[in-house]
């Protein structure tokens, strides 16, 4: 039986801007709940949660850590969350295992870019969130202008629960807001009105009693944790690391008044259904949870060079013990778990069993990936999947040593499945080998990773643009093969219509239009065949050709030299001779861009884009920020990352996403064809 009942769990995680100080907090939480024996620290390098290499020489995280912990009989699960939008998916992963979220604002710098990026997150996902303002033993700390501005970007639901006496090195305690006390200062008793005014507003009948002026003051404690689930109240905490303050007020706070598991009681699920036009569609729909039926999700995958692939997973509901066998239900295999583990930090401890609510670890658990749903076998729809962005950051890598080209696929393959934001892939096209990531560092902190822990060091350069060929104009011709040079021969001869394709099932459309006996029907197919072998290789630059459709109307054939293969050599050439009397275009790979900046950087950010053919679709400020939304050629965005972080001072952040290919313009066509036609002579 699980130890600890679903009520009696917490699980958070702890989000918001780099350097705001939720490793520090986190540190401190360990020794107040006496999970350490002592405060770990960022910058000596010996907190239990920065405890990779590069974390420790660059003092910020990098890695999602997780740990739990135990006070006043709750259990915490708590999730450690990098600061950089560059590592975004440890956040997300971490989101989909917790019910509340605690974003850090620094006290001395305020609201910063990922600071919005991870409240809009938390919200959207509709978890619980509180904002702990930290650093207040900062000086120079001005906390009344910091709760301002938390208030005007986000709402006035954000309302202090405690106050701290002073900011700077004097501070000594924090002032209760829900129990001010006749002795509190006037800040507090101010800010004890306002929070009873956010609570007392997200109950109708309450707040008619008020307003006719009675006291409901004693019913305020039972609607704040109904409140904060529904997201009508986020309680605004406090941290100084001197002397601790503020950290025993985070932890009474998170165990008294926020969700445990047990409030969670419907699961998102895929389901499969029949839409209007018949055909079977997946949507996401919500059903009641059972409490009894086992049903987990894994949040992340850790490979260890001993324990293999590690599954991280949420208990949504069941529970589990070492042993038993597993149905994944979302690729339909079946499974039977080893050890179950608690993680702590880099460390693991092994458990007799868990249960809704908790989160645990298996070890040699090769099959599972992210976003696997695990049950017990009666629990048939998976759960939805948590959503990352697109890694659309490409770099071209090559071994510096040949000795090493067998080994890097592996590596790169063991970090895409750590990480749900990087892929590898080898382009068909190019030949190059190509990493992708969220950005220009997520990508060289992995190569550095990969040079430090497995000594395989590479090459990187931008890659070639994947680029596509396709038609604007409907054309005829034909085309006859013919070779005679002893023994049999081969002839053939077809006749093509050649036009655009606009319909959507697939890149190429080839219609059996052959009339009459002057072709052999079993050489359809190799005509077929033939166009297809041309699609690979484009005239223009070698590059696939997309959007074709071609129509084989007539043709000839002969009894004894018409062979497959020599149609299909005469469907390739008179392919290449119709697409290049078609009007033939050149394709780029385009991208949707969005970008959140500050807005003193607004005319440096719309400048760039408008000299490296953007097209900006939408602009929306977010308090003193602006988000810009465009649509870029990928060629002109290759270097963004770099360009960014120089025109923003290092504050802007961004995301990609394909946006399918658009037309390159006559000039810059000409250049590339070109430069491929230069390099096919200096190849040949």
């Amino acid at each position: 039986m699980a130890k600890y009942k679903p009520e009696d769990i917490r699980n958070v995680v702890f989000a918001g801007h780099g350097g705001t100080g939720k490793t520090t907090l986190l540190d401190e939480i360990l020794f107040a709940t006496k999970a350490n024996t002592r405060i770990g620290s960022v910058k000596e390098g010996n907190s239990l949660l920065d405890v990779a290499e590069d974390e420790i020489d660059g003092k910020a995280s990098i890695d999602q850590a997780l740990v739990h912990a135990n006070w006043k009989g709750k259990l915490l699960h708590l999730f450690d969350s990098p600061g950089r939008s560059d590592f975004l998916a440890q956040y997300l992963m971490a989101l989909r295992a917790v019910e509340t979220v605690i974003i850090h604002v620094d006290g001395y710098s305020g609201i910063q870019v990922n600071t919005r990026k991870a409240w809009k997150i938390a919200r959207d996902a509709g978890k619980a969130v509180a904002i702990v303002i930290t650093k207040l033993d900062v000086e120079n700390v001005d906390i009344n202008k910091v709760i301002g501005e938390i208030q005007t970007t986000f709402g006035s639901m954000c309302v202090p629960f405690y106050v701290p006496d002073t900011t700077g090195g004097g501070i000594t305690k924090m002032h209760s807001v829900l129990k001010p006390g006749d002795d509190a200062p006037d800040a507090v008793k101010e800010a004890s009105a306002s929070l009873m005014e956010s609570v007392v507003e997200s109950d109708e009948e309450l707040m008619m009693r008020y307003l006719e002026e009675e006291d409901v003051s004693a019913e305020i404690p039972r609607l704040i944790a109904p409140a904060i689930l529904s997201g009508e109240l986020v309680p605004i905490l406090g941290f100084g690391q001197k002397d601790s303050v503020g950290v025993a007020e985070i932890l009474d706070t998170l165990t008294t008044y926020f969700p445990s598991p047990a409030d969670v009681k419907t699961l998102k699920v895929l389901s499969t259904e029949v839409g209007e036009d018949g055909e079977k569609v997946t949507v996401v729909k919500e059903v009641d949870l059972d409490r009894n039926t086992f049903v987990a999700q894994v949040i992340r995958l850790i490979v260890d060079d001993h324990k293999g692939k590690m599954a991280i997973m949420r208990v949504f509901s069941g529970q589990v013990v070492p042993g038993a066998t597993f149905h994944n239900i979302t690729k339909k295999q079946q499974g039977k778990f080893g050890k179950l583990l608690k993680l702590f930090g880099v460390k693991h401890e092994e458990v007799d069993s868990v249960g809704m609510g908790e989160i645990f670890t298996a070890a040699k658990v090769d099959t599972l990936d992210v976003n696997d749903t695990i049950t017990d076998g009666t629990w048939t729809e998976p759960l939805a999947p948590s959503k990352f962005a697109i890694p659309m950051v490409a770099l071209a890598v090559t071994p510096k040593t040949r000795s090493d080209e067998s080994r890097i696929s592996q590596i790169l393959q063991r970090f895409g499945a750590e990480d749900p934001t990087f892929r590898m892939e080898l382009d068909r096209q190019t030949k190059e080998m190509l990493i992708y990531g969220l950005s220009e560092l997520h990508l060289q902190v992995l190569l550095t990773r990969m040079a430090r822990k497995f000594g395989v060091e590479v090459d990187t350069k931008l890659p070639r643009i994947s680029y596509r060929e396709t038609i604007t104009k409907e054309v005829s011709d034909f085309h006859r093969h013919k070779k005679q040079s002893g023994g049999s021969g081969e002839f053939a001869e077809v006749h093509f219509h050649m036009r655009p394709y606009k319909g959507d099932e697939g890149d190429f459309h080839f219609v059996d239009g052959l009339r009459g006996d002057g072709v052999r029907r079993q050489f359809v197919p190799s005509v077929e065949k033939g166009c297809r072998a041309a699609m690979d290789d484009g005239p223009l630059t070698g590059s696939p050709v997309i959007r074709a459709e071609v129509e084989f109307y007539d043709g000839k054939d002969h009894p004894v030299d018409g062979k497959d293969s020599a149609f299909q050599k005469a469907a390739k050439d008179c392919f290449k001779k119709c697409f290049l009397k078609a009007s033939p275009v050149l394709l780029e790979p385009v991208v949707n861009l969005e970008v959140t900046f500050s807005s003193e950087y607004a005319g440096e950010v719309n400048q760039y884009l408008s000299s490296h053919r953007g097209r900006i679709s939408g602009m929306e400020a977010l308090g003193e920020e602006q988000i810009l939304r465009a649509v870029v050629p990928l060629a002109e965005v290759q270097e963004f990352s770099a360009d960014l972080r120089s025109m923003t001072q290092g504050q802007g952040t961004y995301s990609m996403e394909p946006a399918g290919f658009g037309t390159v313009p006559a000039m810059v066509q000409q250049k590339v064809v070109e430069e491929y036609q230069a390099s096919r002579s200096n190849d040949d």
